[in-house]
């Protein structure tokens, strides 16, 4: 073999237990080749727990050192790392807790959370808009004018008091026990002034949001204000909305 059939022999062993590379692997009677060979799988599988347990630290604390280094075994059973950086490794452990842990769903939405915090802080540096952007936009453009959220943020719907466990943990503080709730509330989640920031959504705004994100023009929005306001109140509740949204980053303006 090559030196790039070596590599993909030693890929195929790490993911998929191939023994194809034994026979190249220099073996004795003191270190045999599948010792040589598991030597390396188990350090694979451990720097893969430990990028898992990075990408989660509050998980990890709330579920304890042991029991997440089972959820990280068999999530990576299941989901081997596809990815040439380990900071993308873990982005289907909140899909993974549904399918396994459905009985217990703050720890999905946690791990959905961190996620979203990570995401946050990572997110590409695309200037937002700003208040003398808006003044630069001409009147007969508003009504068809469209805005995007800033690359950094995520609206999450969530059943569970998953945020309060996550700033008790991110404190070291004893966290409250998990609670579920009948009625989802949003939560929106993106980076301000280089920091990520998460605060409470109430439904107009959540509504707005997703309405906002799925593409709709700000006549559109103003539209939707009429199901909360009267006709002649929407104006002042869409430029409060559209203030408020500036002044903490959140926009940017939809490509033409």
């Amino acid at each position: 073999m090559d030196l790039a059939q070596l590599q993909r022999a030693f890929q195929r062993h790490l993911l998929d237990a191939d023994a194809t590379i034994a026979s190249a692997i220099a073996s004795s009677e003191r270190v045999p080749a599948g010792t040589r060979l598991g030597i390396y799988a188990d350090a694979y599988r451990l720097r893969l727990i430990d990028a898992l347990a990075a990408n989660y630290p509050r998980l990890q604390q709330l579920l304890g050192t042991e029991a997440f280094g089972e959820l990280a075994q068999t999530y990576l059973r299941e989901h081997p790392s596809k990815n040439t950086s380990v900071r993308w490794f873990g982005d289907q452990l909140a899909g993974h807790l549904v399918d396994r842990h459905g009985d217990q769903p703050a720890l999905a939405e946690l791990a959905a959370w961190e996620w979203a915090i990570a995401n946050a802080f990572d997110a590409a540096d695309t200037p937002p808009l700003t208040e003398d952007d808006l003044s630069r936009i001409e009147p007969d453009q508003w009504p068809t004018l469209r805005f995007r959220l800033h690359s950094s943020a995520r609206l999450l719907s969530l059943s569970t008091n998953a945020p309060a466990l996550f700033k008790t943990l991110s404190v070291d503080e004893i966290p409250p026990a998990p609670e579920s709730s009948d009625r989802p509330h949003s939560w929106l989640i993106w980076r301000q002034d280089l920091a990520p920031h998460y605060r409470p959504v109430a439904e107009e705004e959540s509504a707005l949001l997703q309405r906002l994100v799925a593409g709709a023009t700000f006549e559109a929005l103003c539209e939707l204000l009429c199901e909360w306001h009267e006709a002649e109140d929407v104006p002042a509740r869409a430029a409060i909305a559209l203030k408020g949204w500036i002044r903490e980053q959140l926009l940017i303006r939809a490509a033409d």
